[in-house]
């Protein structure tokens, strides 16, 4: 094992113009400059403090190449990190080969970084950079109390630990086929998805049939009482996203909050009520007891048909419309359970619905067994990561875990 050396930021960044910059100036960017293309802007929602998520490129904004050129400084490229420097602070993203475009300006709420390829890989750093105790210190130098920050001068006397450059480029091989893997496994799901939209589009042209929600599944069936020094598993709107939530780890009845009340059985279907454009909404195939779900979510128990069948038709882009149109308040708008029953849905004919479900039940259950491996996946990858940072463990034994772990 090779020697670690401690390495500033700074010494660690590339000898090129703005290789450690900020975004530009706030009011040389604004709303009324975003395009639907052009050159992308990251913004916060563009990172995560999810290790896994290198870039979050949904959502992105578009800028005129024209004006985009007048921030070269802050342009980010392959190989480049971008940190957050208000607001979340600790978020960092990596621009890597599986980056959707070749170059970004990033906003003036965050600042980048072009290492030295010729001292430090660049996936290594992003993992050293990620890692909890890193994530801490960062957070730990937050300036302000309202909205915290991390400026660039912070940045640039932040110290890491790192090997020889072999042993990096060893270490992110090992989290990263970690990483592969799960994003092999999303791939597959995502693909999943289309192909039984599109099965069902295509059964769709027979003769359809149009009955409301609560005609085939009912909404909120079960309210659980808490259980005095009892467990749950608590799922809150802010786990779900669109086609997925995160599983919730185990957590105590007494210190459960006060809207953890809906069953949620295997086979059901979760909507979050709030702000129903942005489609949170998630199949669980969980046979777990213990999972209750937030007051804030809508949950749909199939019941005179399979739960693919109730999934399928709940995550139609016609389905988000009604509950957008039915959505009370402007600043938080919601969608009462009874508007969910009330939600207008197709109905084909009972040889289609069986021969959709035939299809549809067995892959979404495959896409389940997927999210498990995932998970474990992630886990193992959270495990090493400190340990390989901190060069406590060898690459070799931790080659051995992935070969336990199936990688």
């Amino acid at each position: 094992m090779s020697a670690w050396r401690s390495a500033t930021i700074e010494s660690l960044a590339s000898g090129k113009k703005s290789a450690l910059s900020t975004g530009p100036f706030g009011s040389a960017v604004a709303s009324k400059n975003f395009r639907q293309s052009g050159v992308p802007m990251l913004r916060g929602s563009n990172l995560s403090d999810d290790v896994g998520t290198k870039l979050d490129e949904r959502d992105l904004v578009f800028l005129d190449p024209d004006l985009a050129a007048t921030f070269e400084r802050s342009t980010a490229r392959q190989g480049d990190l971008v940190f957050t420097c208000w607001g979340s602070v600790g978020q960092i993203g990596l621009i890597d080969a599986a980056a959707q475009y070749g170059e970004y300006i990033v906003s003036n709420k965050q600042m980048k970084l072009s290492p030295d390829p010729g001292q430090v890989d660049s996936l290594f750093l992003y993992y050293n950079m990620s890692q909890p105790k890193m994530i801490f210190e960062v957070q730990s130098q937050a300036i302000g109390s309202t909205i915290p920050g991390f400026n660039l001068g912070q940045l640039r006397a932040l110290t890491v630990q790192i090997p020889e450059l072999a042993e990096q480029r060893a270490i992110a091989d090992v989290l990263g086929a970690l990483d592969e893997k799960i994003a092999a496994n999303t791939k597959i799901a995502a693909t999943t998805d289309e192909i039984l939209s599109a099965r069902f589009s295509a059964l769709s042209e027979a003769e359809t049939d149009e009955v409301r929600l609560g005609d085939i599944a009912d909404v909120n069936v079960e309210t659980v009482k808490p259980v005095a020094g009892g467990q749950l598993r608590y799922i809150d709107i802010a786990s779900v996203d669109v086609g997925s939530f995160n599983f919730p780890a185990l957590t105590g009845w007494d210190t459960a909050p006060s809207r953890a009340r809906r069953r949620v059985t295997r086979g059901d279907t979760i909507w979050s009520t709030v702000r129903p454009n942005r489609r949170s909404h998630a199949l669980n195939l969980s046979d777990d007891s213990l999972l209750v779900g937030s007051t804030g979510l809508a949950v749909i128990s199939p019941r005179t048909v399979g739960f693919a069948y109730v999934y399928e038709v709940t995550k139609m882009p016609e389905f988000t419309a009604y509950l957008e149109t039915v959505a009370e308040g402007s600043a938080y708008p919601a969608v009462r359970a009874d508007r969910f029953s009330e939600a207008p849905v197709p109905l084909l004919c009972e040889d289609a619905r069986g021969s959709f479900e035939a299809l549809a039940a067995p892959l979404r259950e495959s896409v389940h067994a997927l999210e498990i491996e995932n998970r474990i996946l992630a886990a193992t990858r959270d495990a090493l990561l400190p340990q390989l940072m901190s060069g406590k463990l060898r690459v070799k034994d931790a080659e051995k875990a992935l070969e336990s772990a199936g990688v």
